[in-house]
């Protein structure tokens, strides 16, 4: 298991227990004139899944560069092995 999800596990498991042990606790919030009143377990998991959302949306363009690049070389491979085949065939009289 890559060491960046053992990371990311461990985010999410001390956040939701965090969360759970503060869930009685209300919590009023203001935006920009805009009131909302809940539990603070909410927040603190909501909170959590939008900044989840916001680094997977903010790496999209590098992820598909890669997969691009990576089919890019992975046809050139294929093209390189093709030449070195055909220039190792003993020649046909």
């Amino acid at each position: 298991m890559p060491v960046s999800l053992l990371a990311a596990l461990l985010i999410v498991v001390i956040a939701v227990a965090f969360s759970l042990q503060n869930a009685q606790h209300p919590l009023t919030l203001q935006f920009l004139g805009w009131t909302y009143e809940g539990s603070l377990v909410l927040v603190l998991l909501s909170t959590l899944c939008l900044g989840i959302l916001i680094q997977f949306l903010a790496t999209m363009p590098i992820r598909f560069r890669k997969s691009r690049q990576i089919t890019q070389l992975e046809k050139r491979i294929s093209e390189l092995e093709r030449a070195l085949g055909e220039k190792t065939k003993p020649p046909t009289h």
